[in-house]
């Protein structure tokens, strides 16, 4: 059932015992939502706690100053709500977490297109810019006052879903949230940096290795790169992740791709897909054509098979939806 802003703050007043999950390969959005909303439940009196199937990177450890680690092994099942944070399908909660969580889902926050998981409840925005710009408004709605934390986290969210607000999801609502966070206490420049500007250096040789790489089709309207698993081993999931937005920054690309190698097996690698659009292309409808989904700017899915099937079926897609855009 969908609800509003309301009634999702009344449904967070009236249960407990809280486990607010976040999406495999965590971004700055599902764990800024998650320990946002987590910190605030802590406020209203609640038990609370974030579990993520994956790993976060260590940038994000300052998130964990709004809620600490919180013991549930004395909580039956029956007994816990589960909240889900800026996750749009049941494959985003990860083989684990899907069996256990994936059919007992109380409530769905959300702010993708066409949202696909099975929740109670659901709130899903997708006019929003980010997961947490919904948090925060569910927040506020509680009564609660927030912390200099939790304005932190919210800021995360949002600042990363929309790039630092240069993406085309920037919305009016977005710098108004933010101009309110802003009147919180919490080292703004200081995320800004983490971010957006700060590299490591294995990122900064994984970039030159992607740049190398580069493949271009569709006279340059679509740059693609590929990241096998020997590229990628033991660096850090937020140093990969930030390979998405490199191909479509380059001049006069429409459609950039990224293929991140996840797994090897016997009928080819698992592939996940990152594709990132201008606004004259949407690669929502590119990942649906294969099960995935997102936005219309970004979006992902996953394909089986050797790189070179995976790339031919994968620009084959491509090119029909800049046909489309072209005509």
């Amino acid at each position: 059932m969908n609800i509003t802003v309301y009634q999702a703050a009344e449904f967070l007043k009236e249960h407990d015992n809280f486990t607010v999950l976040c999406h495999i390969n965590p971004d700055g959005d599902t764990l800024g939502s998650a320990y946002a909303l987590c910190g605030a439940l802590r406020l209203m009196g609640k038990k609370a706690r974030v579990l993520c199937p994956d790993v976060p990177s260590p940038r994000f450890d300052y998130l964990k100053k709004c809620a600490d680690f919180s013991d549930f092994s004395d909580i039956p099942a029956s007994d816990e709500t589960v909240v889900t944070a800026d996750i749009a399908d049941s494959s985003l909660l990860g083989e684990t977490f899907g069996k256990t969580y994936g059919l007992r889902i109380n409530l769905c926050i959300d702010h993708h297109l066409h949202n696909k998981l099975n929740a109670e409840h659901k709130i899903v925005d997708e006019n929003s810019a980010a997961c947490a710009e919904i948090i925060w408004e569910i927040i506020r709605e509680t009564g609660i006052t927030p912390t200099d934390e939790i304005a932190a986290a919210i800021y995360t969210g949002i600042s990363t879903d929309t790039g630092c607000f240069k993406y085309a999801n920037t919305t009016a609502k977005s710098h108004i949230i933010t101009a309110e966070l802003m009147s919180y206490d919490f080292d703004i420049a200081g995320i800004n940096y983490v971010m957006f500007d700060m590299k490591t250096r294995v990122r900064a040789e994984l970039e030159q290795a992607a740049l190398n790489g580069m493949e271009y089709y569709f006279d340059g309207r679509c740059a693609l790169v590929t990241l096998t698993k020997g590229m990628t081993d033991g660096v850090d999931i937020e140093d990969v992740g930030i390979i998405s937005a490199l191909p479509r920054q380059i001049e006069d690309v429409d459609i950039g791709a990224v293929l991140k190698e996840k797994e090897r097996g016997e009928n080819g690698s698992v592939w996940k897909i990152s594709l990132r659009a201008s606004p004259n292309a949407d690669v929502q409808k590119i990942c649906s054509a294969f099960g995935g989904g997102g936005h219309i700017r970004a979006a992902g899915c996953t394909l089986t098979g050797d790189l070179q099937t995976v790339k031919e079926i994968l620009i084959g897609e491509i090119g029909k939806q800049l046909t489309v855009n072209s005509e």
